[in-house]
């Protein structure tokens, strides 16, 4: 760890969980705090189109995937220069809602990105993260910060049987020779088996008149049929020429892009994909 990297944000005690385990590096505060204080709410045509104005700064900066495992421990990992997709999406969605709060500061800032990462916006442990989009999408709908459209979309369902992690865990560091929270994963997993789960069947993604309820800032999560997984990657939706595009942190261009395909073009030949879930960032 360098020396520019913080492990103490003392002052943060009294709001966070475990509040001295903040890890960022100075820049990532100085980046945030910049966007918070140059960026006004009522300067957008809603949140949606804030949340893609947020998402646009991040462009170019470098996709590393696992970016969360840090160790034995569970810390607030702060970073705006490496992200992989699901860290881009809680980042960009905890600056939005720090912005829409009227809020300015990095402190503000790490208390909602906790609460969007965390079951119950709680950090308490590995166990704790919301590993699973689909426990992420439950969990903040249940905090109102996010809503579910996929069904204002022609759609369809599955059903979902969530077990990837307790089946794979020398996948995870955390959970490679460690029985315990191998037990506590699947048991955080045993609820979500055997329930249905509605998606937009990806053929539908190039009608232009059924995806019309899609906005710009939209979260969108591409749904897996990898056994015991829910959803492969994620990003934010944006429209440009009429047609639909994902903006992303993707892993085969190694960083943040605005991706030329259209959304359907994107996935219409991977064969382990078959749509899409839409949400909406809510607060």
């Amino acid at each position: 760890m360098t020396r520019l990297q913080v492990i103490a944000f003392f002052f943060l005690l009294p709001f966070m969980s475990h509040a001295q385990e903040v890890i960022y590096n100075k820049s990532d505060s100085i980046a945030i705090e910049r966007i918070l204080h140059e960026e006004q709410a009522d300067a957008y045509n809603g949140t949606g189109d804030l949340a893609l104005a947020i998402a646009d700064r991040f462009i170019g900066c470098e996709y590393v995937a696992g970016t969360l495992e840090n160790g034995n421990e569970e810390p607030l990992f702060v970073s705006t220069e490496k992200l992989d997709c699901s860290t881009f999406v809680e980042l960009v969605t905890a600056i939005v809602i720090t912005i829409e709060s009227g809020d300015k500061d990095f402190c503000s800032f790490c208390r909602n990105l906790e609460k969007i990462r965390y079951r119950n916006g709680i950090r308490n442990g590995y166990e704790s993260r919301l590993h699973y989009t689909t426990w992420w999408i439950e969990d903040n709908i249940s905090k109102g910060l996010i809503t579910e459209t996929t069904e204002e979309c022609s759609h369809k369902f599955r059903t979902l049987n969530l077990s990837f992690m307790s089946k794979h865990p020398d996948s995870y560091p955390m959970l490679k020779n460690n029985i315990r929270m191998q037990k506590r994963i699947e048991e955080l997993e045993i609820p979500f088996r055997g329930i249905s789960s509605s998606y937009i069947p990806k053929e539908i993604l190039n009608d232009k008149e059924n995806i019309k309820h899609i906005k710009n800032g939209d979260i969108i999560a591409l749904v897996t049929t990898v056994a015991g997984l829910d959803i492969a990657h994620v990003g934010f939706a944006y429209w440009e020429e009429g047609n639909l595009h994902l903006l992303h942190a993707s892993s085969a261009k190694s960083k943040v892009v605005k991706d030329p395909l259209t959304l359907y073009e994107y996935q219409k030949n991977k064969k382990k994909q078959i749509g899409i879930k839409v949400l909406r960032i809510s607060h």
